[in-house]
């Protein structure tokens, strides 16, 4: 014993002398390693065995409560599948007065359209419900059953005297019978059948029915929740017959096991019922629900074998997880204790990768070096973003106004759910053009842009943006909500733009009560109000809730117009839009308010918009407009009848001139797209298309065809395709599916659709039609 432990003393010196040799550390670390297998194998030992231990007790019990709940689902899902058929079924049969016509007339082939439709009202409701395999329409008048297969069968013919006999019997309420196997050769499968008496509008008298047939295999699918579950589930009557069974071969058939119809009967006033029995000679575990709707029993069997071997399993797979796990502890324990400062190494070598890291002086030096180059790198990302952001806002806001987008998502952290103000700032456009060039023309946006946030960006949240040259939009929400301050806040912004441009503006005023979900409306009615100023004047604020009504009518009338003549325009028809030009001159003449400064002011604006209405008519691509010579030309104008000579001299008569040789042109151009839509009708063919073939933008090749052939692009192609079709129905050979195809229609009711459109009737019609002609 003494010498035992002398070996034991001399072992544990030599172990102790061998670890004082090793580099400082290397204690610490086994150390460690040590601590870190135990901390994380002993709480995985322990969690193993007790998890095992307590799944083996409780894993029957949950599989037995799990069977439970899902019978009781079952039930109540396959009760709730029966109501809704039942209640549907009520629904069409309950005074069904669009069904008596059915029972009024002999159904007979003869009467085919009766019986056609009659086809047609069985086939939908086959396809408006599940599981179906037959519906079947009983007249009790002329004893005569019509199925959803297009029979009409006499009840001898019926093959199922069960049904007919028990319809007879039937007054008000509909009947069920339970599956029954094999009744005859249409019905070949397993069916539940559902009897359902239809009354006549207005009484209780019954002389007709529907028998429906449904597929108890494809409703016993609904009784297992998956394949993978070992348990068998079935649905038996009082007799033992089983209506439904997860074994579709089985559904049908007779349970003949000894006992078990009166070990059910025992569970009947029972939510739910337990008991254990040998089922085909294995002992298993039975659970039933009793389903007093149909006097049926819901039942699950689960071999007792099967439960043993599930808790068996889950032992094993607990003990080697368990297992696995500590053997992955012990092998992240090794690798965690082999050096504290081996991770920081590696990272520096990852992070310099040119660089030998080892021979650094200090590590942690350039790591904190190499963080905060990346974070000022972030910070030049981030003012990146910002300004990104900004610039996305901006554009998110000009749809918003413009109403190309509803979508305030970028806007909710800038602005809030509260009213917002609209100021709509105008200047001449043309007079713009013609006295400064594009780059100042921006600089005043800047110079805008930095009055308004002076002036009400102290005041609510504010933004800026130049819709087009001359036109700047400016939203502002107030920190306090009130119509009354958009009045003052356009005096003094107009006030401001005034002292410092030395610009004639006039800025139109718009409330929002909705937010930004109401600017773009708001943003309509500002931008409208803005055609009041040719008789307002420069220097004004518009509200045009507070116009003159006077003032309003005789600008509405000048828009109007104004609207024609560029209609007038853009269809080349040039002698109606001088004289509605004349119209124009003769109501501003009739104005006597109206002083010379806004005249020309008007006038140059109409003059701007006319010439870029026209566009190319106007001028070729080697001649450009000079705004600012017609600018200046117009100003030196003394009265309104000199205006209109400037108009007929400087822009009519150009137009006019180049006419004749342009509806040459144009009407060759068209003459080449129509010639092409006839040859290639059986083609795909679009307006780009054939814009693109004589070298036009679809908007002018869509303008000049309404304008030479009296009809639009998309219509005259229809209508052709349609006299296409015409002629090829009228050969009894082509098929209507063969038409639809060779004229590309993506579907036989779309080519219906768009065929009795054009013509009044379907092309089924029409053959007959013009077959009847010929005969």
């Amino acid at each position: 014993m003494t010498r035992r432990l002398d070996m034991q003393t001399q072992s544990w010196r030599r172990l102790k002398q061998f670890l004082s040799m090793k580099r400082p550390g290397w204690k610490l670390k086994n150390r460690l390693l040590i601590s870190l297998i135990l901390l994380s194998s002993i709480p995985i030992a322990i969690m193993a065995l007790s998890s095992s231990l307590i799944s083996n007790r409780i894993i029957s019990d949950q599989t037995d409560q799990m069977h439970q709940v899902f019978l009781n689902q079952v039930e109540k899902e396959m009760n709730n599948q029966f109501k809704k058929f039942d209640e549907l079924m009520l629904q069409y049969t309950y005074d069904n007065s669009a069904l008596s016509r059915f029972t009024q007339e002999d159904l007979t082939y003869k009467n085919f359209q009766l019986v056609n439709d009659l086809y047609t009202v069985l086939t939908n409701l086959r396809s408006g419900m599940e599981n179906v395999v037959e519906i079947d329409f009983f007249s009790t008048t002329y004893n005569k059953i019509a199925t959803s297969s297009g029979l009409l069968l006499q009840p001898d013919e019926f093959l199922d005297p069960m049904v007919i006999e028990k319809s007879h019997a039937l007054t008000k309420y509909g009947s069920w019978i339970d599956t029954r196997n094999h009744l005859n050769t249409r019905l070949d499968r397993p069916v539940i059948t559902y009897i359902r008496p239809i009354t006549t509008a207005g009484s209780n008298v019954v002389n007709s029915f529907f028998i429906v047939y449904l597929d108890a295999a494809t409703l016993s699918s609904h009784l297992k929740a998956n394949t993978n579950d070992p348990a068998t589930y079935f649905v038996v009557n009082s007799v033992g017959d089983a209506v439904m069974h997860s074994d579709p071969k089985k559904v049908a058939s007779h349970i003949d096991s000894t006992g078990f119809l009166s070990e059910l009967t025992n569970g009947k006033n029972m939510p739910n019922y337990r008991f254990t029995m040998t089922i085909e000679g294995k002992p298993s575990l039975i659970n039933t629900v009793y389903s007093a709707n149909r006097d049926w029993y819901y039942v699950s069997v689960l071999p007792t074998a099967l439960v043993a071997k599930e808790t068996n399993q889950l032992r094993n797979i607990l003990f080697g997880v368990s297992i696995a796990f500590i053997l992955l502890a012990i092998i992240i324990a090794i690798f965690t204790s082999k050096s504290i400062y081996q991770p920081v190494q590696k990272l520096t070598q990852r992070v310099f990768k040119q660089q030998d890291a080892t021979q650094a002086k200090d590590e942690i030096h350039f790591i904190t070096e190499h963080i905060q180059d990346v974070e000022k790198h972030n910070d030049i990302l981030k003012k990146n973003l910002e300004q990104y952001h900004a610039h996305v806002e901006q554009y998110s806001l000009m749809s918003l106004l413009l109403g190309n987008s509803s979508v305030t998502t970028l806007q909710q952290d800038t602005f809030h759910q509260m009213p917002i103000c609209l100021f709509l700032l105008e200047t001449d456009s043309s007079f713009l053009q013609s006295q400064y060039s594009k780059n100042d023309q921006f600089l005043l946006y800047y110079a805008i842009e930095n009055i308004v946030n002076e002036i009400l960006s102290a005041k609510g949240i504010t933004r800026i943006m130049m819709i087009q040259p001359g036109l700047f939009a400016i939203l502002h929400q107030p920190d306090q909500a009130g119509s009354h301050q958009s009045r003052l806040y356009a005096n003094e912004l107009l006030q401001a733009v005034r002292t410092y441009l030395k610009l004639n503006f006039v800025i139109s005023a718009g409330y929002s009560e909705a937010g930004l979900h109401g600017i773009h409306e708001v943003f309509l009615q500002a931008k409208h109000a803005l055609r009041y100023s040719f008789s307002l004047g420069a220097n004004h604020v518009i509200i045009s809730d507070e116009l003159d009504p006077s003032v309003s009518d005789q600008a509405d009338a000048l828009v109007e117009v104004e609207n024609l003549i560029m209609q007038s325009l853009l269809v080349s028809n040039y002698g109606e839009a001088q004289d509605l030009f004349t119209q124009i001159i003769q109501q501003l003449k009739d104005d006597s308010s109206l002083t010379s400064d806004v005249l020309k002011t008007y006038c140059s604006q109409l003059l701007g918009a006319m010439i870029h209405t026209v566009g190319k008519d106007y001028h070729t691509d080697t001649e450009t407009v000079n705004m600012k010579h017609l600018t200046m030309e117009l100003e030196r104008q003394r009265n309104l009848q000199e205006i209109e000579a400037f108009f007929h001299k400087q822009f009519f008569d150009k137009l006019i001139v180049s006419q004749p040789e342009k509806t040459s042109f144009e009407r060759q151009q068209i003459e080449e797209v129509v010639a092409y839509i006839r040859a290639h009708y059986d083609q795909d063919i679009s307006l780009q298309l054939c814009a693109d073939l004589v070298g036009l933008s679809s908007s002018q090749l869509s303008r000049s065809f309404k304008k030479m052939m009296g009809i639009n692009f998309v219509d005259y192609v229809i209508q052709y395709r349609v006299g296409i079709a015409k002629e090829l129905l009228g050969d009894p050979k082509n098929s209507i599916q063969a038409v639809t195809d060779k004229l590309r229609y993506t579907s036989v009711n779309s080519f219906n659709r768009i065929f009795k459109k054009i013509t009044g009737t379907t092309p089924g019609s029409y053959r007959k039609d013009s077959q009847e002609l010929r005969l």
